[in-house]
């Protein structure tokens, strides 16, 4: 078994599967109501709002977003990033505040919006290099090996994912066909055109080229994914 290390110093996991810089701080915008908006910022805030210190990432979700903006704007972007997320560098496998990571997602999609074509495509492009990320790590790489090149077996793998990657709330999977079902979220903090966009790539990693994945429903912390592959 391979096992990683807390941030906080407690007690290691054994995996079972193998300040905005500028001077108006996101914060100020906080929505009071108890229903998320469907604007993609407010939303980020509203999530930010209702984030607690026991809610954690893995800090590969952080360097996705890293990437990204590296990738599009360059190192100076990517300082600012990290002054953002209150971290001089991110570990894939420590865990990190999701308060810090959803300032960090709300700072890079002002940033790379102009170029992506809105906040929501960078939201999205920040799922799927999460994705990518994990399935780069030996976690990630163990994870497609007892897949054995079978998306159903990959998708069924998707709540273990969930578990090791965020340190909150519960994904399951229902399934409708023998190549379609449903990803429900309960309790998570990630806007969903993150997820929608991480289970695509993680779709795509098993070779699927036609794989569809569309929203269903959002309901605050909860969510449903429709996903079905050719």
């Amino acid at each position: 078994m391979m096992q990683f290390g807390r941030r906080d110093g407690g007690d290691a996991m054994t995996l079972h599967l193998l300040s905005d810089t500028r001077s108006r701080p996101m914060e100020s915008l906080a929505v009071r109501s108890m229903e998320p908006p469907s604007n993609w910022e407010q939303d980020l805030v509203w999530r930010m709002s209702r984030a607690r210190p026991r809610h954690t990432v893995r800090g590969l979700n952080f360097t996705g977003a890293l990437e990204a903006v590296r990738s599009l704007q360059g190192e100076k972007a990517v300082q600012r990033c990290l002054e953002v997320g209150g971290e001089e560098k991110f570990l894939d496998f420590f865990s990190y505040p999701a308060h810090s990571l959803l300032r960090m997602y709300s700072f890079a999609a002002e940033l790379l919006a102009p170029t992506l074509g809105g906040g929501d495509a960078v939201l999205r492009e920040l799922g799927r290099r999460a994705t990518l990320d994990f399935l780069a790590s030996p976690v990630g790489r163990a994870a497609k090996v007892l897949a054995q090149g079978n998306p159903r077996r990959m998708v069924e793998s998707a709540p273990e994912i969930y578990r090791q990657t965020m340190g909150f709330g519960s994904l399951s999977v229902e399934w409708t066909g023998p190549r379609s079902g449903c990803v429900v979220r309960r309790g998570d903090f990630l806007p969903a055109e993150c997820h929608e966009a991480s289970f695509e790539q993680l779709l795509r990693s098993m070779g699927v080229r036609q794989a569809k994945v569309r929203r269903a429903w959002v309901d605050g912390l909860e969510g449903g994914l429709a996903f079905s592959w050719e």
